[in-house]
C-alpha cells in the first residue's frame, strides 16, 4: 500500500537481542516465536519501512497505511490512526540533502491494541524494537560480500552486539537523543534501539485519539548501519550504561 506524506498544519506530528555475525541470524533464545531460515531476509523500502515495522513487530495481519511526516515538530504531536490502521514515519539524515537515512522513527500499535479493534486474530503478541533492529542488522549483513565481512573494523571477542531496548519513561523522554550506536572498549560494535510502550488501555480523548496501546520505536536506518559495518562511518569509542549483557550465539 503506497504511503502518504503529510506536512502540513493539521498535522503539526526484555528481552535479550541477539548477536548477528554470520550470514542468517537465528531467532533469539528468548524469542519462541518461530523463524524461518529458508525465507531472505530483507528491509522494507525507506517509504514502507514503518509499516513493515508493524507487521513485523506485532505478527499484525491487517495491512497499515504508512504516513510520513517530514516536519518533525508535526512528528512529535501526531497519533497514529487506529481505524484506518496507520503508522507514523520520521527519518532523521546524517546529511543536508537527506540522501542518507540516519534513524527511523516509527510510531506504531501495539499487538493488543490491534487485536482490540480488529479482532482476536488480527495480530500475534507485542515484540521488541531490538527485533526490528535484528531483523534489518540480518538483511545487512546478507548483502555483503564475504571479502566485506572480513574487513569489517570490530575486532571484540564478540563483533555485533544488539543491545535490549532503552525504554523511555513516557513521550518526551522518547523524543530525546539517545546512544543508537557506540563501538565500546573491547572493539565490539553496539546497536540499541529506543522504545515507548502504551499500557494497552484504550482512553480516547475529546480529538478521538487513543492514548493506550502505542508502540513507538526509533531505530537504525539501514544505509547508515551498512556504512558503518564497512567502516565509512566511525561510531565514537565510549560504552553504553552497565544494563547487563546480552546473550552471544
Amino acid at each position: 500500500m503506497k504511503p502518504i506524506i503529510r506536512g502540513w498544519a493539521e498535522l503539526t506530528v526484555r528481552r535479550i537481542a541477539c548477536l548477528a555475525l554470520a550470514c542468517v541470524a537465528t531467532g533469539c533464545a528468548s524469542d519462541r516465536r518461530p523463524f524461518v531460515v529458508s525465507t531472505p531476509v530483507t528491509t522494507a523500502a525507506l517509504n514502507d519501512y514503518c509499516a513493515a515495522a508493524q507487521k513485523e513487530i506485532a505478527s499484525s495481519r491487517v495491512p497499515a497505511r504508512n504516513v510520513l511526516v517530514t516536519d518533525y515538530q508535526n512528528f512529535t504531536r501526531a497519533r497514529p490512526s487506529v481505524k484506518p490502521l496507520e503508522t507514523l514515519q520520521y527519518v532523521s539524515f546524517a546529511d543536508s540533502q537527506h540522501n542518507r537515512a540516519r534513524m527511523i522513527s516509527c510510531k506504531l500499535h501495539s499487538a493488543e491494541r490491534i487485536r482490540a479493534e480488529y479482532g482476536a486474530t488480527a495480530a500475534g503478541e507485542s515484540s521488541t524494537c531490538a527485533r526490528l533492529n535484528r531483523r534489518t542488522l540480518d538483511a545487512v549483513m546478507l548483502s555483503l560480500t564475504d571479502r566485506q565481512k572480513k574487513k569489517m573494523p570490530f575486532k571484540g571477542t564478540i563483533g555485533v552486539l544488539l543491545d535490549p531496548d532503552e525504554q523511555a519513561e513516557n513521550e518526551n523522554h522518547w523524543l530525546e537523543s539517545f546512544v543508537m550506536v557506540k563501538t565500546d572498549a573491547g572493539g565490539t560494535l553496539r546497536i540499541r534501539a529506543k522504545s515507548l510502550r502504551g499500557d494497552g488501555t484504550m482512553r480516547v480523548s475529546a480529538k478521538g485519539s487513543a492514548a493506550g496501546g502505542r508502540q513507538y520505536c526509533h531505530l537504525i536506518a539501514p544505509d547508515y548501519l551498512k556504512r558503518i559495518l564497512l567502516g565509512e562511518v566511525q561510531p565514537s569509542k565510549s560504552e553504553f550504561p552497565d544494563r547487563g549483557q546480552t546473550a552471544s550465539r
